[in-house]
């Protein structure tokens, strides 16, 4: 009895948080969420807090606003990152999940030619450790591609190589694509990140190789809906959890 009780607690004293995990601020175009730092392409403009601009109007699954990200037909895309409260470790086992949909409209001017188009097309939202801000050392989860109008919540499992004391959100194209597009991805409500026992079925989620991405569906409470972009009604819309793949990145 003793033993897990101190073992309770010293697992709860690893729970990482983030800061600002619901992406609260006054929402702002090219501004990210106070917290999280801009990685883009410094010939860009940087992430969005929204709802409110370029026609999005997504009501927030949490809060009041949320993080907005884009990938551009000129070979750029958007990405955030903070440093965490404690450092993922290497070989042991995290829980970690967010809320994310794409928004029905996303209307702004091309850097490339100045016109206006829509990013709409969806997009993977990728998850990195780092060891600085937009340090890219490891993948540690990749979605399929976000095509839904409502919140749906993705689960994910990391085992991590090497240790890791920063996180990296990034927007990227669906996998493989031809072309480079404009798309966007929305982020809200993320969870603290977890540590789990790392038994043989989680070791097996955190490797699951991309191309064999299981998807699986659970009722889940979260509000009322109003329209396309709001929020899952729990009595017939479901979430999703994506099991992500580790990468070796050279």
């Amino acid at each position: 009895i003793c033993f897990c009780f101190f073992s309770g607690i010293f697992m709860a004293q690893d729970v990482i948080h983030l800061d600002n995990p619901s992406f609260e601020d006054m929402p702002r175009h090219s501004i990210p969420p106070r917290g999280w730092y801009d990685c883009g392409d410094p010939d860009h403009s940087p992430p969005d807090t929204q709802p409110g601009w370029f026609n999005v109007d997504a009501v927030p699954s949490d809060g009041d606003s949320y993080l907005g990200l884009t990938v551009r037909d000129d070979e750029s895309w958007e990405s955030v990152a903070q440093k965490l409260s404690r450092p993922l470790e290497a070989k042991k086992c995290y829980y970690f999940n967010l809320d994310l949909c794409r928004s029905q409209y996303y209307r702004s001017s091309s850097n490339t030619k100045g016109q206006y188009k829509d990013y709409i097309t969806p997009s993977v939202l990728k998850i990195w450790g780092g060891t600085d801000y937009c340090s890219k050392k490891e993948l540690l989860g990749i979605t399929d591609e976000i095509n839904h109008f409502d919140w749906f919540r993705y689960d994910f499992y990391f085992n991590p190589s090497a240790d890791y004391d920063h996180i990296l959100l990034e927007i990227f194209y669906k996998i493989p694509t031809l072309f480079p597009y404009n798309g966007n991805i929305l982020i809200d409500n993320a969870s603290a990140i977890k540590p789990i026992n790392c038994d043989s079925s989680v070791i097996e989620k955190a490797n699951q190789p991309a191309e064999d991405i299981i998807k699986t569906a659970e009722y889940q409470s979260v509000g009322e809906v109003s329209g396309p972009g709001n929020i899952i009604p729990s009595n017939r819309t479901v979430s999703v959890n994506t099991l992500p793949h580790i990468y070796d990145i050279i």
